[in-house]
């Protein structure tokens, strides 16, 4: 949830809560039915409110998908910060999957829906991730990676979209299959 800002008026305050409690709402729904099978009735209907408030805090339903991703976004770039200040490959490697898994198990419900439903694939295809998986290429394994390096790398993270095949996994034994596997395919 945002931090208030000081000095914002309880009226601020109030809507920020409720734009944050819509996006929590949306989520859960979405994770529970998938993006297209939510409505924005059935977000209002669930939170009490009426379709117009909704739409006050938000002017589409594809708003919401992209402020509810955008958390993973952001986190996904500061773990590519992170790596891109280690010093050799095998460090890098090790940072980017260890993350990567990390935010996946910890938001496990969410990244079934996301590698399961159209919607949110074709939000992975936005221009902003696009970039991000450029960039972790480039982390791992420069800026010419080969063709075998290309096709490691695409397997290796093509791994989330069958999370939904793996839900009767631990978190544990999710962590350290994924990991596994990734640290794998990647050397």
């Amino acid at each position: 949830m945002a931090t208030p800002v000081r000095g914002m008026s309880n009226r601020a305050l109030q809507a920020e809560r409720t734009r944050q409690q819509i996006l929590e709402t949306a989520q859960r729904l979405f994770a529970e039915h998938g993006y297209d099978a939510t409505s924005i009735q059935m977000i209002a209907d669930e939170m009490a409110l009426t379709k117009a408030a909704v739409y006050y805090h938000f002017r589409a339903k594809s708003d919401m998908l992209h402020a509810v991703m955008k958390p993973g976004v952001q986190r996904i770039a500061a773990l590519l910060d992170e790596a891109d200040s280690l010093r050799g490959r095998r460090a890098r490697i090790e940072h980017v999957v260890t993350g990567v898994v990390d935010f996946l198990v910890q938001n496990r419900s969410y990244a079934v829906m996301a590698s399961s439903d159209p919607a949110a694939k074709r939000h992975d295809k936005d221009e902003q991730t696009t970039q991000l998986a450029r960039r972790a290429l480039a982390l791992i394994y420069g800026e010419q990676p080969t063709p075998a390096e290309r096709i490691s790398f695409a397997a290796a993270f093509a791994i989330a979209d069958h999370l939904p095949d793996l839900v009767d996994l631990t978190d544990e034994q999710l962590r350290e299959a994924l990991r596994t596997t990734m640290l794998r395919i990647l050397r």
